[in-house]
């Protein structure tokens, strides 16, 4: 299990009311609690412990790391608990029936007073009572989903789909802004709290990734698109289905190979000339 992670939600939930109810008493040094608390929150647990040491008294500073040890134990016991009620039955299911040492029909079907004793048991006692019905591999499998379930509940992570020209994107802003994961590179562009960067450094790391990424039509035109109502959004509609067929009709015809015929023929669709009319780009001028 990740101290680190369980560390860095213990803060977020707790350390700036704990904070914030210190009295002079209670200080080793004249600190300034926000300056404590953003220091704390950028360090792992031992040395955000020992920077609590530095500047509050063993008696108070005790009944906060307890407070540790006590949601540690917690969200330990509430990933547990929700990955009985969710998937222990789904797994002794899909253990094929040749594998069990004992009736396996007995065990999983809706009413078994067994399961429901399971899903009570802490870890070592269910990994016990386990050996009576599975052999050792079935049950070391078990222990491996549990393992990367219990690593995702700590992370708290989610899945999100993205396309290759965004993901592209991410990864440029990781290298540049030498963010250790994804999630530090949205912390770093989005969070008020991170003080890693400057924000004229991730300014200028947008600047650099937008001049170096091949220009994405089809994204650009779904910005463009939801800036329009739903009358102006069916006539681009119109306009590009306009164009697309004149534009496939007349290459059908063209025969003519010298000069540049493709940009006289776009000289000579009035579709674009009209737009071009409305252009404020200085460089068609």
């Amino acid at each position: 299990m990740s101290d680190q992670r369980l560390w860095q939600q213990f803060l977020h939930a707790q350390l700036n009311t704990f904070l914030s109810t210190l009295q002079e008493k209670d200080k080793v040094t004249n600190v300034n609690i926000d300056k404590l608390e953003r220091d704390v929150l950028a360090l792992g647990k031992s040395m955000g412990f020992i920077a609590l040491r530095k500047h509050i008294k063993p008696q108070k500073l005790g009944g906060f790391e307890q407070s540790f040890t006590m949601f540690k134990a917690q969200k330990e016991q509430e990933l547990w608990s929700d990955y009985l009620a969710n998937h222990l039955l789904k797994f002794l299911s899909s253990i094929p029936e040749s594998t069990y040492l004992k009736d396996k029909e007995a065990l999983v079907n809706a009413d078994s007073v067994t399961i429901k004793e399971w899903q009570t048991l802490a870890p070592k006692a269910l990994y016990s009572a386990m050996r009576a019905w599975l052999p050792q591999a079935s049950i070391k499998q078990f222990q491996n989903r549990y393992r990367a379930y219990k690593h995702r509940g700590i992370k708290r992570t989610d899945t999100i789909d993205v396309s290759p020209q965004t993901k592209t994107i991410i990864d440029m802003a990781k290298a540049e802004l030498h963010a250790s994961n994804y999630d530090e590179v949205f912390e770093l562009l989005f969070s008020k709290h991170y003080n890693v960067s400057a924000d004229s450094e991730v300014r200028a790391v947008k600047e650099q990734i937008s001049d170096a990424l091949p220009a994405s039509k089809n994204l650009f035109l779904e910005e463009f698109m939801l800036r329009l109502n739903p009358n102006d959004r069916n006539r681009v509609k119109m306009l590009i289905e306009v164009a697309f067929n004149d534009g496939w009709e007349r290459a059908k015809t063209c025969r003519k190979r010298k000069g540049d015929p493709r940009a006289e023929a776009l000289v000579d669709c009035s579709i674009f000339t009209t737009a071009a009319n409305f252009s404020t780009d200085e460089s068609s001028d």
